[in-house]
């Protein structure tokens, strides 16, 4: 889970995805790590602040295909629902 450091992540957040998500969990989002670097970079270009939050509370929307994350953007007023997101990190749960 080392790629994250180069995204702006920290160790301390690493542990504690490690502490918080089961081992099954953490092995999907290392197999999937190239897409959650596309997440992650998709989520910085709209303006997305609080990634290292979404990883401890919504670790599965870094593992979707990045194309439907996008897609599910897409269908609201992206710079308000990013805004939103900003404030509030449990307003993820509508996308």
């Amino acid at each position: 889970m080392n790629f994250l450091l180069d995204y702006g992540m920290s160790e301390e957040l690493i542990s504690k995805m490690i502490d918080r998500y089961d081992e099954g969990v953490i092995d999907l989002f290392k197999l999937e790590s190239e897409n959650v670097i596309s997440v992650i970079e998709f989520f910085n270009e709209i303006g997305i602040k609080c990634i290292d939050q979404l990883l401890l509370f919504r670790i599965e929307v870094f593992t979707k295909d990045v194309d439907k994350v996008k897609r599910e953007f897409n269908k609201h007023n992206v710079k308000m629902i990013v805004d939103d997101i900003n404030e509030d990190i449990m307003n993820i749960d509508f996308i």
